[in-house]
């Protein structure tokens, strides 16, 4: 394979989560124009829709991962839609914006738990077959710098738990299944403007304490990105497995 083909994902087909605004919407883009099949996994159905029909290679294939149970159909559909899957991109999240870890409710946290965490398990343990049987999968899991820095500005206790119990699967993954060519990977987002965010983002206090404790001093944009996310999903990262990429500016670093 020439250096130039390392980041295609021509022929593959992808499974995409939380794909219907913020960094899944751009995924979604840099997934399909990467040659992918890609099946658009997402709980408001017209949006999805709208997203697919703008994207190359993408189909909509509405589901919502608050509900666990419902998980083998979906993954089932996304099958039927695009072929047997060689990458999931577990994406979509949940996060109880701004109540403080001592208020978060039952429901909170199961609703945290189940999207960000419960189903994307559920997932990959119904790919893992087929995977096993044809000696290779890839899992981007998409987690958080909440997963390796507490961030009391942002109240986000199960949130942060959720995404670092997402690193430690990952590596647990990379361990037991590295014998049946099956890498798994995470992708860790610094801040980013999204729905999830932007209520508390957009202050311009907040801006400004995130611009001096980054060390490129911009905003990150989802196209910030691409690279990375191609890196992990195509086999430019073929003897990589178990490990974390941040892009967050150098915030962690600071």
């Amino acid at each position: 394979m020439s250096s130039t083909d390392l980041f295609s994902l021509a022929g593959r087909s992808v499974l995409l989560t939380g794909a219907t605004a913020g960094l899944g919407r751009r995924f979604a883009q840099t997934l399909g124009e990467a040659g992918a099949r890609v099946a658009l996994v997402g709980r408001r159905a017209e949006l999805l829709a709208e997203v697919a029909g703008g994207t190359p290679g993408c189909v909509a294939v509405p589901g919502d991962l608050g509900d666990v149970a419902a998980v083998p159909g979906l993954v089932a559909r996304a099958v039927d839609a695009v072929g047997d899957i060689d990458v999931v991109v577990n994406n979509a999240a949940f996060i109880a914006g701004g109540v403080r870890a001592e208020d978060e409710s039952v429901d909170d946290i199961t609703a945290t738990l189940n999207v960000n965490l419960v189903s994307p398990i559920r997932i990959v343990q119904e790919l893992f077959p087929t995977w096993r049987d044809r000696g290779a999968g890839v899992i981007v899991n998409v987690t958080s710098i909440a997963a390796r820095a507490g961030i009391a500005r942002f109240p986000q206790a199960v949130y942060a738990a959720s995404k670092g119990g997402m690193e430690a699967i990952t590596r647990e993954w990379a361990a037991q299944w590295a014998r049946h060519g099956i890498r798994a990977n995470c992708l860790a987002p610094g801040f980013f403007e999204s729905e999830m965010t932007g209520g508390v983002i957009h202050h311009e206090k907040i801006q400004d304490w995130i611009l001096r404790n980054t060390l490129i001093p911009r905003h990150g944009q989802p196209a910030d990105f691409d690279g990375a996310l191609l890196f992990l999903a195509s086999e430019a990262s073929s003897y990589v497995t178990g490990q974390t990429v941040v892009v967050d500016g150098g915030w962690t670093a600071h």
